[in-house]
């Protein structure tokens, strides 16, 4: 089982992305694999990446109905069930993420990163597909950052 995190979706479903071309190659080196059998993410990376799509966050800021139109493609990909499996965590969960977050001042953790450190842990899953450093602090991150 591999965890797939925001910084691995949003350049997947952005072709502008810098990092693009190696989230899409990690990506197709899984093809003909079924992907939920494979990945795990949960709603709260599904609705931050949502919420980047929309806004334009990183390279390339197309005009505001295609970012929508961009972000509803995405939500329906993900929320499908079929690019990973949706994990739900729990409050204890979420008191143990916010646990990590406050602890972890000296690192740059969105809530979301403690939340998914916590489900990964739960799950004994040990690699995430991500390119940002957050995740290389405990697990093996691909393709990891640039």
């Amino acid at each position: 089982m591999i965890f797939l995190d925001t910084s691995f979706l949003y350049p997947l479903f952005n072709a502008e992305d810098d990092d693009h071309q190696r989230v899409r190659a990690v990506f197709e080196s899984q093809r003909g694999r079924r992907l939920a059998d494979l990945l795990v993410t949960t709603p709260q990376v599904i609705s931050e990446t949502i919420t980047l799509i929309r806004n334009g966050q990183r390279q390339g800021r197309p005009d505001s109905r295609t970012r929508h139109r961009n972000a509803v493609h995405a939500g329906e990909r993900l929320f499908s069930g079929r690019l990973a499996r949706i994990h739900r965590p729990n409050e204890e969960d979420e008191r143990a993420a916010f646990e990590h977050f406050r602890r972890h001042d000296d690192q740059t953790y969105s809530f979301v990163d403690c939340l998914s450190f916590v489900v990964m842990e739960k799950l004994g899953i040990r690699e995430a597909w991500a390119v940002d450093s957050d995740f290389t602090h405990r697990f093996i991150a691909r393709p990891g950052p640039a």
